[in-house]
């Protein structure tokens, strides 16, 4: 029954609860003859009441109904004024103080007293006078359930039994804390942190949801945040088993009115759709600081009638309700009062009415969906309770994808700078009017492409954007070849950014050919660094280094845009000088593109970008502790970014975690890689091919754990979304993912499994031309093929990795020392010591010589190569045992040991 028929039910039956029941039947059947539903309610009602006993029978049991109660408040009274419960054994406890107070019983925090070890626990006992049977049943039906969650996020139970005097105890996690409101509210959180906080306490729910239990009470008051930021979900009390048959617990209505939904108020069947209503109230308090529904009095019935008839008011319009004007609630949130009616309007509006609905059914399936919804507006992706329009749909799509949109701002600076020219400057007045002019026709025309109600509804993609912006272009901006250079570089760098180099390539062109002509120096110089962007991604890295030194040369870096434009080609360089082994070199560049940059908001992206790499090159020269002073003190600041910042979070944790594994701090570094994977989620969608790499580097961070089983599935959940990222056909990051795979495995020592991912790879990596993973891959099935005794394969496919990655690769390089150590061992294999001659041995000196000069020169392939030319020096096997290596070098020791051994 909905509200309305609900409060129609009620009104007719406080009319006809007196009348005699001769006339119940007819006056009721002329009330409700157009509602059969609300007509069997109220004759239903009538006939319960009746049921309830006459008078006399209440002045009869009325003596003992007051002696029992008045026996209850004594009782209760007697244990609130005794302090005989203070340092009371309760299991292995003892009572500290009394923290907290309820229907119930009391809470108590209390100290392990048994001498085992030192803990502190929060003990729940039932009050005296209420240990009735139903009340024991659901005490014990609360200790079953939280035995059975196992959450982060659910304070777990800790012990629980029966006192001396027969009353059950319950030790839970002791939360020392504050309520999710007041914590949030007292650090003036912003609205994205606080949303982020709300999907920790989704997934808390959803883990209940999933175990069948509804928790029933869900508010503030029971959702602590402890002093090192961690939410705990409370108070499972109430909380109801959806396979259960009650266990014998009554079905009392037992709920907080302030929090309750609408069927919990009417007594009807709960479902999860109560914990859904509920989580929709908490996150309308944490948005806009009020209440849905205003009550006459602060009294649990005008909740109830509240919950029942009135509908929620939109948290937009709350946030100023009763003549406020919000101030100290939007201060609290770190927002002026209109902006944060603005954040507030629309997609959030959407989300907790849908969460508030009255019917069930119209709320959200599960807590799932109603987070999902939430990471959607995060996202700045439609989301599943606002039925937008098209206009609604496109806007968050360029929200989505900021490269293309960027146009919009690239124009909007054109006509704001032309606008500011005109009136300070009378002669260039004309001339920067025409300007803003045709920018602005030329956005206007670009969003008229974009307008799906232009386009007959078809989707909009960000290349149909950028090819209609192109074909515009081409009669865009008459004259003004400057301003018309800058939206084609835009454009261009967009088309990079979605990998369409053949779209990008002549627009470049032409910005460096006009720029030449004019001798824009700053445009030219742009234009080379797009040029190098274009040859890195096409696989020509190796052309970046003279259009980079060209750019540079015409660039004055006192203007702070072209130092800008300085410090961004220096990172352009990181993988070039990677490729070379040169680290040293990206640290000083680094160092030298941040001394370049200001402070200001708009070189932020680019600084964490080039610290970012800095603290990279820090790993690899094994200096893992200035690595962690460089990034470090960015996390507080991008943990509390808008999701647009954010996208930096994922590096800088996978770099940081990088520093912390090879400190040897590894459960710091897992956790750290954990958080880089669920921001990934939380940004791009938990099966979007981007979080790949994030899963990736946790793969490698647990391998340097020695978890290798964990790093294995992570690992293959890697592989699982690149596949999803095929691009007509090719996919580099498969090819490195299916590699990096079959290394882990290699590790396990599971060679037949390992050569088969490598099959896969090398045949990725070579439709996709990507030399670096072909190469790489190459060489790993060399030592699988060697482990196995399989020398000639061994040594086609390292021959066959050197022609690869020659060109591209210095012969001082690590992959081309490693190639000529496995080839060397090959021969060894196969040969025995004739393989040992004169040239192969100076060779594998050689080798051994320029690994330790290498960043890693104690890794397992530095010390690989030097016990082969330990062993060449001798001419036999070392009659030492190997040292310790990576169990597949240990194994190719073995196989060079064996022909040694034969010839002796």
């Amino acid at each position: 029954m909905d509200a309305q028929r609900w409060r129609r039910a009620r009104e007719l039956f406080d009319a006809l609860v007196d009348t005699p029941q001769s006339e119940w039947r007819a006056r009721v059947a002329e009330a409700c003859a157009d509602d059969p539903l609300v007509h069997d309610e109220v004759l239903a009602m009538l006939r319960a009441d009746q049921a309830t006993g006459s008078r006399a029978d209440f002045d009869t049991c009325l003596p003992a109904a007051v002696a029992e109660l008045a026996g209850r408040i004594a009782d209760a009274a007697e244990d609130e004024a005794s302090p005989a419960c203070e340092g009371r054994a309760v299991g292995p406890f003892r009572l500290v103080r009394e923290i907290g107070r309820g229907g119930m019983g009391a809470v108590w925090l209390a100290e392990r007293a048994d001498g085992a070890f030192r803990q502190r626990v929060a003990v729940k006992l039932i009050r005296s006078g209420w240990d009735v049977d139903e009340v024991l049943a659901r005490f014990r039906a609360e200790r079953q359930i939280l035995a059975g969650l196992q959450h982060p996020n659910i304070a777990h139970l800790v012990d629980g039994g029966v006192t001396a005097d027969g009353k059950p105890w319950l030790a839970l996690e002791y939360i020392d804390g504050e309520d999710l409101r007041a914590w949030c509210d007292g650090r003036r959180l912003d609205l994205g942190a606080r949303l982020q906080l709300f999907l920790t306490v989704c997934d808390a729910v959803a883990h209940a949801h999933q175990r069948l239990v509804v928790h029933r009470d869900l508010k503030p008051s029971n959702i602590l945040v402890g002093r090192d930021g961690v939410v705990k979900l409370l108070d499972f009390g109430i909380a109801k088993l959806l396979d259960a048959a009650d266990g014998g617990i009554s079905a009392t209505r037992v709920f907080t009115p302030e929090y309750a939904a609408p069927e919990q108020v009417r007594g009807e069947l709960l479902t999860t759709a109560v914990d859904i209503h509920a989580l929709g109230l908490l996150l309308y308090e944490l948005l806009c600081g009020r209440r849905p529904f205003e009550a006459e009095h602060a009294t649990p019935a005008a909740y109830e009638r509240a919950v029942l008839d009135q509908e929620p008011t939109r948290p937009s319009l709350a946030v100023t309700r009763d003549g406020d004007d919000g101030a100290t609630i939007a201060a609290s949130r770190d927002l002026a009062p209109a902006r944060l009616r603005r954040e507030l309007r629309g997609d959030l509006d959407a989300i907790v009415l849908k969460a508030l609905r009255k019917e069930p059914n119209q709320r959200y399936a599960s807590v799932q969906a109603f987070a999902d919804d939430v990471r959607r507006h995060l996202a700045r992706q439609p989301v599943l309770a606002r039925r937008g329009s098209w206009r609604y749909r496109s806007a968050r799509f360029l929200h989505r994808h900021a490269l293309a949109a960027a146009l919009a701002g690239i124009a909007a600076l054109a006509l704001c700078g032309g606008l500011g020219a005109a009136l300070w400057q009378a002669h260039a007045a004309g001339v920067q009017r025409d300007s803003a002019r045709a920018a602005l026709a030329f956005m206007r025309s670009l969003f008229d492409n974009a307008d799906p109600a232009h386009r007959k509804g078809d989707q909009l993609s960000a290349r149909d954007l950028l090819d209609a912006g192109t074909r515009t272009m081409r009669t865009a901006l008459p004259g003004e070849d400057a301003a018309r250079g800058d939206l084609l570089l835009t454009m261009a760098s967009a088309y990079l950014g979605l990998e369409q180099l053949e779209a990008a390539a002549p627009l470049i062109d032409e910005v460096r050919t006009t720029a030449e002509a004019r001798g824009d120096r700053a445009q030219l110089a742009a234009a080379l660094v797009q040029q190098c962007r274009l040859r890195d991604l096409g696989n020509h890295s190796d052309e970046c280094p003279s259009l980079l030194d060209r750019a540079e040369s015409l660039l004055d870096t006192r203007d702070p845009a072209q130092a800008r434009l300085v410090a961004y080609s220096l990172a352009l360089r990181v993988y070039g000088l990677q490729l070379a082994n040169r680290y040293d070199t990206i640290v000083d560049s680094m160092r030298r593109g941040l001394t370049l940059l200001g402070d200001g908001r708009e070189d932020r992206y680019l600084r964490v970008e080039l610290a970012s790499h800095l603290a990279f090159a820090l790993n690899r020269l094994e200096r893992p502790a200035e690595a962690e002073r460089v990034l470090a003190p960015w996390l507080a600041e991008l943990r509390h970014d808008d999701d647009t910042e954010r996208v930096l979070l994922v590096d800088t944790l996978g770099t940081l975690s990088s520093s912390l594994g090879a400190l040897g701090r590894h459960d710091e570094a897992i956790a750290m890689q954990r958080e880089a994977v669920d921001v990934a989620e939380k940004l791009y969608g938990r099966d979007d091919p981007t979080v790949a790499e994030s899963y990736n580097t946790l793969a490698r961070t647990l391998s340097g754990a020695g978890r290798l089983d964990e790093a294995v599935a992570a690992m293959l959940r890697a592989v699982e979304l690149d596949r999803g990222n095929e691009a007509g056909g090719k996919n580099p990051e498969l090819a490195s993912a299916l590699c990096n795979l079959a290394v882990l495995l290699v590790k396990q020592e599971r060679y037949d499994e390992a050569r088969a991912r490598l099959d896969e790879a090398i045949a990725v990596a070579q439709t996709a031309e990507f030399d670096a993973d072909l190469g790489r891959s190459l060489w790993w099935r060399a030592v699988v093929h060697l482990v196995a005794g399989h020398a000639p394969a061994a040594r086609a496919d390292e021959k066959r990795m050197v022609d690869v990655l020659a060109p591209t690769h210095a012969a001082d390089d690590e992959a081309m020392l490693r190639g000529r150590a496995l080839a060397f061992a090959a021969d060894l294999v196969e040969r025995g010591p004739a393989a040992a001659n004169d040239s192969a041995c100076a060779d594998a000196a050689a080798v051994a010589d320029a690994f330790s000069r290498t960043p890693q020169p104690a890794g397992a392939d530095a010390r690989f190569a030097a016990h082969l030319a330990a062993l060449c020096a001798q001419r036999s096997p070392p009659a030492t045992p190997v040292p310790p290596l990576a169990a597949h070098y240990a194994r190719i020791a073995e196989r060079i040991g064996e022909p040694w051994a034969q010839v002796r």
